[in-house]
């Protein structure tokens, strides 16, 4: 077996090139026949004809035929430069056939000496050195309605599990093949199973001397289109799964001893020792160990040996402070135990999640590597890449991975995560307007206060983007908003890092569209409320849904429109309050109003991370709802100049996240005469095409410069009175 070491000296080319062969079909390998007419129902740039996985667990290899018909000139760019990755240390290529079919006539490409070999380190954006090769092959003439016929086998290498394996096979998302075929070749003396995720996906099972062969076949094979919004755990395709392991004690006792480390080195000794001198307590120690591990080693995964199956011992790591999530998670766990601290790595998948329990065990499932560590009885998870976190030990910010193999200690198999309903996460949200009816601008104070993930966002983007750049940002969020906005004076923030809250402070001067009344004299302000919905995702209507529908959770959000202005006088609120409920999430509405304020409070809470197939539509209608009680106008007099503003104006609040108190109704700037006794309407907003109809329905409005009708009366007698009074004394005077 390769490793590193052996290869010190040599041209990393050379040695790639040197794992490629060309060969016929291994005798193993079932023929597998097609048709080549097949046409899918709709009409596709890229059609496959045939997907074919063949799997030998004796010899360890993977073989691989796929015919594809090209329809389109951009088929064609994308399939002509043919490629392949693998890598050359623990994987070897061979070669079976490359050809492009056109009516009858084949065209064999497959020629050695024109491979290309390129490697290209595509993840190091993402800060990955994998090590692996591109093997390319450019393609000559190949043309619209030509059909790419090739086929390979990869041989692999393990350093760990050598004589055990499994294979995930899947369908590609969204597109119908004319046929799939997937199977596994393997020794009776294996205890090998297989899972599927449908009931029809079952194998046919044969057997010749001392080996078994399960096969799984279908023509024409529709694949369904994606869903919008569906949960990263949820896997939306076919999928059939062979395993070898019995359980996932099994995997964790194997990792565990490949990992395993017999001496810790003098660094990871001194790291401890100089943690213990200057914290006394057993909590602040481990959060200097996680803030040593998270903020002063930066993320570098570098996998040049055997795929980075084994992490980097954590000496090597603690001495040049970078390492991927298998180093990082090793280091802090290693340190933690160095403190006299209950802590190991744990193994979960960033996307299948809590998903992962209903696969048979299996290695490859898992992609990240975090840490449990136990304090004061109480176990927790720690992502070790994460940078800038606040909150403790126990109230450190972490995804819902939802299930983890843990690895050291007792071999328990898959854990459940901690429940994370216990960590913070508060998005409350002020906007304080001085509002202007006159057809100037408004001023607008934006308080922000964030606790959990929340703080950590924010606290991240102004340490990467800087305080100015986080500005600009912001500033370009409120003009796509509202149209246009100027910011004044500067972005002001307060981090309290150790509570894991971030306060946000910043002013704008913002020209609001007001619209049109049937009353000239009054204008219709819309409160910007209804962007608290939007943060859910609306389900598409009358569409059978087959996914989960992804909801944002944790979310806690609290918003609060206040509204000051002289137009506001006397207000008669329809509807002040609001309780949507759910399953699912939940909403709230509660406004007042008084001289010169109005004030509306919403808040918004999810209590899962998805909703059901067969629950979506409800909860589409649920959400119409929330859109409709968080939509709102006021209906209030023109002419009105926005209030001055009053001490304390887009300062910081006194009290790290505290509520904001309530301001007293401002004193009107000169204005035109105000209206003794006005009437404002306050109601819901539906939709564009309702407004019509709202406006017939709407309450009646006392107009101040109307004159009264028992006026007008006692005008027009008092005019008769007089006119007839003149046409008296002028017939008598004649």
């Amino acid at each position: 077996m390769l490793n590193e070491g052996n290869l010190e000296g040599v041209d990393t080319i050379s040695f790639a090139r040197s794992r490629i062969s060309q060969s016929p079909v291994a005798g193993w390998v079932v023929e597998c026949t097609f048709n080549p007419e097949f046409k899918p129902a709709t009409e596709a740039p890229v059609t496959f004809l045939l997907s074919d996985t063949q799997i030998h667990a004796e010899q360890h290899e993977v073989f691989t035929h796929q015919v594809v018909r090209l329809a389109t000139m951009e088929a064609v760019q994308h399939w002509s430069q043919w490629r392949l990755q693998f890598e050359p240390k623990t994987q070897t290529v061979t070669l079976h056939t490359l050809k492009v079919r056109r009516g009858d006539v084949e065209i064999d490409q497959l020629k050695l000496e024109k491979v290309h070999l390129l490697q290209r380190e595509e993840g190091l954006e993402r800060f990955v050195i994998h090590g692996w090769f591109t093997l390319l092959m450019v393609l000559e003439d190949v043309r619209p309605g030509d059909v790419l016929d090739f086929s390979y086998t990869i041989q692999s290498q393990k350093s760990m599990f050598p004589n055990q394996g499994g294979y995930f096979f899947t369908l590609p998302q969204g597109i119908t093949v004319g046929k799939y075929h997937f199977s596994a070749l393997f020794n009776v003396s294996r205890s090998r199973k297989w899972k599927s995720s449908a009931t029809d996906l079952t194998p046919v099972e044969t057997r010749e001397d001392d080996m078994i062969f399960w096969e799984w076949s279908r023509k024409n094979s529709a694949g369904q289109k994606p869903e919008v919004n569906t949960p990263a755990w949820s896997v939306p395709v076919p999928w059939i799964q062979v395993s070898d392991f019995a359980d996932w004690q099994v995997i964790a006792a194997g990792i565990a001893e490949a990992w395993m480390v017999q001496d810790d080195g003098a660094a990871i000794a001194e790291i401890a020792s100089d943690i213990e001198k200057k914290e006394p307590e057993v909590a602040a120690r481990i959060e200097r160990a996680i803030r040593l591990v998270q903020d002063e080693c930066r993320y570098l995964s570098v996998n040049l040996e055997f795929g980075g199956q084994t992490p980097t011992p954590p000496e090597t790591v603690a001495k040049r402070r970078f390492g991927d999530c298998k180093d990082l998670s090793f280091l802090l766990a290693k340190l933690l135990k160095k403190l006299g601290v209950e802590a190991r790595p744990v193994l979960v998948h960033s996307f299948l999640r809590k998903s992962i329990g209903d696969f048979l065990p299996l290695p490859s499932l898992f992609n990240h590597a975090i840490v449990e560590v136990e304090l004061e009885g109480k176990r927790r998870w720690i992502d070790a890449t994460f940078k800038s976190q606040g909150g403790g030990v126990l109230n450190r910010i972490i995804p819902d991975y939802g299930m983890g193999l843990p690895i050291g200690g007792r071999a328990e198999g898959l854990v459940k995560a901690p429940p994370i309903e216990e960590q913070p996460d508060q998005f409350d949200l002020r906007e304080h307007i001085l509002l202007d009816t006159s057809g100037g601008a408004s001023l607008m104070e934006v308080t922000l206060q964030t606790e959990g993930s929340q703080a950590e966002i924010l606290r991240r983007q102004i340490e990467n983007a800087g305080v100015e750049e986080t500005g600009k940002q912001r500033l370009q969020v409120m003009a796509n908003r509202f149209g246009s906005a100027t910011r004044i004076g500067a972005l002001q923030y307060r981090d309290d890092r150790a509570a894991n809250r971030f306060i946000l402070v910043e002013v704008f001067e913002i020209k609001f569209i007001l619209g049109r009344h049937p009353n000239d004299r009054l204008c219709r302000f819309a409160l910007p409320g209804n962007w608290l919905v939007g943060v859910l995702g609306v389900p598409q209507k009358d569409l059978a849904r087959r996914t989960p529908f992804a909801l944002p959770y944790p979310c806690h959000i609290n918003y609060k429109a206040d509204i000051d202005s002289p137009a506001i006088q006397k207000m008669r609120l329809n509807d002040p309050e609001g309780h949507i409920k759910s399953a699912y999430v939940e909403f709230k509405r509660n406004s007042r109003a008084g001289n010169g304020y109005f004030v509306m409070d919403l808040s918004l809470t999810t209590k899962a991370d998805s909703v059901p197939p067969d629950q979506v539509e409800k909860h589409r209608e649920v959400l119409e709802r929330m859109w409709n009680e968080a939509s709102r106008e006021l209906f209030l007099p023109k002419e009105y100049v926005r209030p001055r503003q009053k001490p304390g104006f887009g300062d910081l609040p006194s009290v790290p996240n505290g509520n904001v108190t309530a301001k007293p109704a401002t004193q009107p700037a000169p204005a035109p005469p105000p209206a003794k006794q006005m009437t404002l309407g306050f109601e819901k907003k539906t939709s564009p095409k309702s407004r019509g109809q709202r406006a017939r329905h709407e309450p009646k409005l006392n107009n101040p410069f109307a004159i009264p009708t028992w006026l007008k009366i006692l005008g027009i007698i008092f005019v008769l009175f007089w006119v007839l009074m003149i046409w008296f004394i002028v017939t008598k005077a004649r």
